[in-house]
């Protein structure tokens, strides 16, 4: 009888140690998968050059980071494509002197090199119609956009005289 039960715990002891590890390698698995996920999915548009279509681009970003996430988010839109044949939206050297959002609106003061114009950049009017258009895709709580060039409301965000 003893022989028997030790028998059939020693069969229990050769199941009980493999399930054992998965379950384990399970449980680390999903730990690391909820402390790694450090990083968010942001959409880019770009103008084609060739042919004045669109390309879509897809970057990862930091989920937290300490400028904040539409900050991170412009400063890379500013960076430009990285996709062959792409127009940036501004001039190179473009920078965001402040950035913050109010009652669903971003406030958005770019440097005065937003008004510079290059030969692989789109006019300034679409290259803000483009930023906004971003912006709006990718972060839901923000209705819209005003845009400042060095601390004054640019062109385009002006009211029509009617």
């Amino acid at each position: 009888m003893i022989r028997l039960m030790t028998k059939n715990f020693s069969a229990y002891k050769r199941l009980l140690i493999p399930c054992g590890l998965i379950l384990l390698s399970f449980i680390f698995s999903l730990v690391f998968f909820i402390a790694g996920n450090s990083t968010v999915r942001r959409t880019f548009v770009f103008p084609s050059a060739d042919d004045g279509k669109y390309s879509v681009e897809t970057r990862f970003l930091s989920r937290n980071p300490h400028q904040g996430d539409v900050r991170l988010y412009v400063d890379e839109l500013l960076l430009g494509p990285g996709i062959e044949r792409t127009k940036k939206l501004f001039a190179p050297g473009t920078a965001v002197n402040s950035c913050f959002v109010r009652d669903h609106v971003l406030y958005l003061d770019l440097s005065k090199e937003l008004l510079d114009m290059g030969g692989n950049v789109v006019p300034i009017k679409e290259g803000m119609e483009l930023l906004e258009k971003n912006v709006m895709m990718n972060f839901r709580g923000i209705d819209s956009v005003m845009i400042f060039t060095d601390g004054r409301l640019s062109f385009e965000n002006l009211p029509s005289a009617e």
